[in-house]
């Protein structure tokens, strides 16, 4: 048998600058639309986006992760694969567009958010299309990476041209749409000139491919979950502007958590070596890591916090240099540690095969926001969401090291 190599260095070097770009572009889109629509109009944009990403994992129940995996094994799979799983993802989909479009003319939602919903939703309709399992399973990581890259940078183009303030912030969902479009037609050239696009309706729902891929996907929703439902529980407890503070606070967040993804993406394959060596030599790396990561991401948020009014006003505009956003920021970003420290008990976890102890810290995690939401942001209003979050994700860290520490202590 040949020996196992690592990925080549390249694929790791395209993946993070293509991650950079994605999401250097895409907050630089999401800082002028807040310049140009204010506290009080980005509100319903805030919310319609994050129920969105809740959306995008919903269509792609796993799918990716698993058959990514498939075509890494047999690049003939993709032939097996492609016919079932795009019209499983375009079915729930379209499920999904009727539900927005309905929730939209029912008036279940504020007008204001009912007006973006529809549109936000018939994106989905095109991201089965990028096929970034396709890509990532034959290794081709240029096609995972540019997809993207493209996506936001015709949005960031569409935003500036069809969007100039809150009259004209109906148009955001055709700059979604237009964006995604672009994104997948990257992708599908790409596949097209190898490949034959298939479709097999009769075969959509497969029941093995829902039983293989439906945990890997429930994994990946928990962590959507646990990171945008406050945005969309706020709604009922918050004025709109503070929900807009709250979001603006949380893009910061969720840029300096896009940081330790691509170093976990470098770290995993270290790990997944060292978990089948001696204990101690596990150990010994993991407090290397953990010292590094927690030690420079918080000397890293101190620095933010200790002007986080400033910085607020600095990316977001002066109508967010706002105490009530610094308030939020304040407990988003000591997140970042506690993800650090959280992200070597869950990996390694995962790569000693200890998948459902990881997964019941997600839902231990979830359940605990769920709780703490209603009651903090009723009591202490939008900075209550955001502390909630920082503590269910330090409960979820605790719990995750206790349930690793046995682990540590014997080969198996």
């Amino acid at each position: 048998m040949d020996a196992i190599r690592l990925p080549p260095f390249r694929g790791l070097a395209v993946l993070g600058t293509g991650e950079a770009l994605t999401r250097l572009l895409s907050f630089v889109a999401i800082a002028r639309l807040t310049r140009v629509l204010g506290d009080r109009g980005f509100m319903p944009v805030e919310v319609a986006l994050a129920a969105l990403n809740l959306a995008v994992y919903t269509v792609e129940m796993g799918f990716p992760l698993y058959c990514a995996r498939e075509v890494a094994r047999d690049p003939q799979a993709v032939a097996r694969l492609l016919p079932r799983v795009l019209p499983t993802q375009l079915a729930v989909a379209a499920a999904l567009v009727v539900g927005a479009f309905v929730a939209a003319r029912a008036k279940l939602v504020d007008p204001e958010l009912g007006e973006l919903l529809p549109g936000y939703a018939a994106s989905l309709l095109l991201i089965p299309f990028a096929l970034p399992w396709v890509f990532q399973g034959r290794g081709e990581m240029r096609w995972v990476a540019l997809p993207q890259v493209v996506r936001q940078s015709t949005f960031l183009v569409a935003t500036l041209a069809l969007v100039g303030g809150v009259p004209q912030r109906a148009r955001l969902p055709w700059a979604e749409i237009l964006a995604v479009g672009a994104g997948s037609a990257v992708a599908l050239g790409a596949f097209l000139r190898r490949g034959r696009l298939t479709l097999a309706p009769r075969h959509a729902f497969d029941r093995h491919l829902l039983r293989e891929a439906l945990p890997m996907g429930g994994a990946q929703f928990l962590w959507v979950v646990r990171m945008y439902l406050p945005t969309l529980l706020l709604c009922h407890f918050v004025a709109k502007e503070s929900v807009a503070r709250y979001g603006v606070a949380h893009r910061v967040m969720m840029v300096l958590q896009g940081l330790l993804t691509v170093y976990f993406t470098n770290f995993v394959p270290t790990l997944s070596r060292a978990v089948l060596g001696p204990r101690p030599l596990l150990l010994k790396l993991l407090r290397r890591s953990l010292l590094l990561v927690a030690g420079g991401t918080l000397l890293l948020v101190l620095a933010i916090v200790a002007r986080a009014e400033t910085v607020l006003g600095l990316l977001f505009g002066d109508v967010f240099r706002h105490p009530e956003a610094a308030a939020c920021l304040v407990p988003l970003a000591f997140l970042i540690p506690v993800l650090a420290c959280r992200g070597h008990a869950q990996f390694t976890l995962l790569t000693l095969g200890r998948a459902r102890r990881e997964a019941l810290c997600s839902v231990v995690g979830a359940l605990l926001l769920v709780a703490l939401i209603p009651w903090w942001a009723t009591a202490r209003g939008a900075s209550g969401a955001a502390l909630g979050v920082l503590v269910s994700e330090s409960v979820s860290m605790v719990l995750a090291f206790a349930l690793l520490r046995p682990s540590l202590r014997t080969r198996s």
